[in-house]
């Protein structure tokens, strides 16, 4: 319990996350109490950062890593944390706002939407070789915010205050690093974050969007070989279904019409037309995106690395620095890396599960069959 604006602190005694793309939750761990700190001590200590939310009681939780851990930069946040988890402290709502109208917004907000599987996170570390520039793969918070608002949509303002707070205080934690700061924040979100994207707008105008798209056919054949190997057993797989149906909401909609669960290939289709959908909602309401391909980052990455730095009002000089990122892989040390890849290899797409991705798609007026995003899996 926060008690007069103090900051509770957990001792873990467990680990208990049921499988690694699990969201970060006060449920991964089993804690006992362990005293409490000053709340404002969290602001001055560069080994704690925000992990995630209890919106049922109303608790902001943070992690504390071991001395010296730098979890910028890292393939995702949420499992960097969860891995170097010493310790949990947790504030309340009233005292994570309380700290936020303390710090300033970031000088410059970087915001990179995605549909997954599209270089995303590779361009979440390139952005993170950029003077100035402090970069966070898939903080989770906004993880938890984009299901609450799935959940519960009549909340919008209370929403719109926890993005400022959480973004305030991720910002603030650049600071802490003895290097003397950022200037510029940048967040990559999982796929469901563009689900904020209207609420972000709202509350940083002034922020720069990146939407990354890929093609479906290759994305979907990268999802499967990706996630296929690693989805969460049954015991795990309804705690986990909340967050899929958070970023694909064109999924109920299909279990209604069909009376049935979709398939592993449905259910991926239908969350990149989810996601495409929001995007092209976004920017019909005047939310500023630059759309970025994965195929333009693969056939010309120095070109438009150029041309993202240039949108994100980013110097110019940033891009070797980058670029040079770009031969590694980025998902190193998780189970989407390329070595976890080879070693637990998915079986092909078989042609029953391309027309299952065609028939989802035939459905839904997202994309029409002339459209280049699905070319080599509809043919106008």
């Amino acid at each position: 319990m926060d008690t007069n604006g103090s900051a509770q602190v957990l001792d873990i005694l467990d680990k208990v996350a049921p499988a690694e793309f699990v969201p970060a939750s006060p449920h991964n761990f089993v804690v006992r109490p362990g005293g409490s700190v000053p709340a404002e001590s969290l602001l001055g200590d560069p080994d704690v950062s925000l992990h995630c939310l209890d919106d049922e009681h109303r608790l902001a939780y943070f992690v504390q890593a071991p001395p010296g851990v730098d979890l910028a930069g890292g393939p995702f946040l949420y499992l960097d944390q969860y891995r170097a988890a010493r310790r949990l402290v947790t504030v309340s709502y009233e005292t994570l706002h309380r700290l936020a109208d303390g710090l300033p917004d970031p000088a410059r907000l970087v915001l990179v939407y995605s549909v997954g599987r599209c270089g995303s996170t590779l361009l979440s570390r390139a952005l993170g070789e950029v003077a100035g520039v402090r970069s966070y793969s898939e903080p989770d918070v906004f993880t938890e915010i984009a299901l609450l608002r799935h959940e519960d949509p009549g909340r919008d303002a209370e929403y719109a205050r926890l993005i400022r707070s959480c973004v305030r205080v991720l910002g603030n934690a650049g600071s802490n690093t003895g290097s003397g700061g950022a200037e510029t924040l940048a967040v990559k979100f999982r796929a469901s974050g563009i689900q904020l994207g209207d609420l972000f707008h709202e509350v940083f105008p002034a922020a720069r969007g990146v939407f990354l798209h890929r093609d479906a056919r290759p994305w979907l054949e990268s999802m499967h070989q990706g996630f296929t190997p690693h989805l969460p057993d049954p015991g795990a797989q309804l705690a986990f279904l909340k967050y899929v149906l958070a970023q694909a909401p064109l999924i109920m909609p299909f279990v209604a019409r069909h009376e049935r669960q979709p398939t592993p290939t449905e259910a991926y289709v239908l969350t990149w037309l989810s996601v495409l959908d929001r995007y092209r909602a976004l920017r019909r309401a005047g939310v500023p995106l630059l759309p970025v391909a994965y195929e333009a980052l693969a056939a010309d990455p120095k070109a438009t690395l150029a041309a993202v730095l240039d949108h994100c009002g980013l110097p110019a000089g940033g891009v070797d620095a980058a670029y040079a990122t770009l031969s590694a892989d980025s998902q190193e040390g998780t189970v989407l890396s390329r070595a976890s890849r080879r070693s637990n290899p998915a079986a092909a797409l078989a042609a029953e599960d391309h027309a299952q991705a065609r028939a989802v798609l035939a459905e839904h007026p997202v994309v029409g069959p002339d459209d280049p995003l699905v070319r080599g899996l509809i043919e106008p």
